[in-house]
């Protein structure tokens, strides 16, 4: 009776499934950083004018920046090194 019983647990194990090993996704961000920053991004993340932009760097103010093929564009480093250093911290 042992042996039938051995047998009929071995035969139900066999047909089982046994479950797939879960293969993890690399963690990637749902939107990719962006290390450069053109002119408008900068605007829009800035909430000012294109131009405001174009006249700071005529007159040598605002974040450094790089022109790669006539292209303006703005390091992220960069601009939060400005963030940073523009920020204004009331002494009571």
């Amino acid at each position: 009776m042992l042996d039938v019983l051995t047998c009929g647990i071995v035969r139900t194990a066999a047909r089982e499934t046994k479950p797939e090993p879960l293969i993890q996704a690399p963690a990637t961000p749902a939107e990719p950083s962006r290390e450069l920053l053109t002119e408008k991004m900068l605007a829009d993340r800035w909430v000012c004018s294109v131009a405001r932009l174009q006249r700071w760097r005529t007159v040598g103010e605002g974040p450094p920046y790089l022109k790669i093929v006539g292209k303006v564009l703005y390091r992220l480093k960069d601009i939060e090194a400005y963030e940073e250093a523009s920020l204004v911290r009331k002494v009571f």
